[in-house]
């Protein structure tokens, strides 16, 4: 008898850790933590992947003993969760703000639209490319990555067991870096593209100054900007096994450095 009350000092502490984990997983991954989907359906998944994974997790050695502990514990699995799912989220977030710069450079950046993903006005340009991004991310069974993350965090990192270090930190503010100069390369040819169309706007305004250029500049920079939208169809399906490969590995990096590794 006694030995079953040691064992629930154990099993519910072990239950309540790995549901924060997870809980903390779906808020921020990519897809599964947009506001599209209900909160109601987000818990009920972080349960029933909890009651999948619990006689799958070793937390024999979990020592507990006091409410303070535990608290501490549910803390850092909180904070571990919300590193691995920031890691996925970060890339995606890229294609937001590579809208915003080619919108910027249409004329049309402060033309905003409800984004259905985050609820948020985005620029329309930020908001196709966001959604091009999530319809390649799933065709290409990319939610089979998210599912594994899922997971194959408790094999890496044990339950308790996170460690927060300084290469934690640094590796979250490259990632930052590496996000922001993705979104460049990303929005790069429509920029260069639109450059030149603003080139030659000038040059035409120079040659024929009696021509009302504001008349003429609108018009011909959201066509040509449409075209630009077109081939970046092209563009981005070329791109998307290096994207793919950065959400792959920046997952496997915080991993690896919430290990202690």
């Amino acid at each position: 008898m006694f030995e079953i009350i040691d064992q629930w000092t154990k099993i519910i502490p072990g239950f309540m850790l790995i549901f924060s984990r997870l809980s903390a997983i779906v808020i921020s991954l990519p897809i599964i933590s947009y506001p599209i989907i209900s909160q109601k359906i987000r818990t009920l998944l972080a349960f029933v992947l909890t009651m999948i994974l619990f006689p799958m997790v070793d937390f024999s050695t979990l020592e507990l003993d006091t409410l303070s502990g535990l608290g501490l514990a549910l803390g850092r699995e909180i904070m571990i969760g919300l590193f691995i799912g920031f890691g996925a989220r970060i890339i995606f977030e890229s294609f937001t703000m590579a809208g915003s710069f080619v919108g910027r450079q249409i004329g049309i950046g402060i033309a905003n639209v409800m984004d259905p993903t985050s609820r948020q006005q985005i620029p329309v340009i930020s908001q196709f490319w966001a959604l091009l991004m999530v319809t390649y991310f799933l065709v290409a069974d990319g939610h089979y990555l998210l599912i594994s993350t899922l997971f194959k965090n408790f094999t890496i990192i044990p339950l308790a067991g996170g460690v927060f270090t300084p290469a934690l930190g640094e590796r979250i503010i490259v990632s930052g870096s590496r996000a922001f100069m993705l979104a460049l390369k990303l929005a790069l040819p429509a920029m260069a593209f639109l450059l030149l169309v603003d080139t030659a706007i000038a040059f035409i305004a120079r040659v024929m100054p009696q021509m009302n250029i504001f008349w003429v500049s609108l018009p011909l920079k959201i066509g040509t900007g449409i075209i630009v939208l077109i081939i970046s169809v092209d563009i981005f399906q070329l791109l998307f096994d290096v994207v793919y490969g950065d959400i792959a590995t920046y997952i496997q990096a915080i991993m690896s450095e919430l290990k202690g590794a």
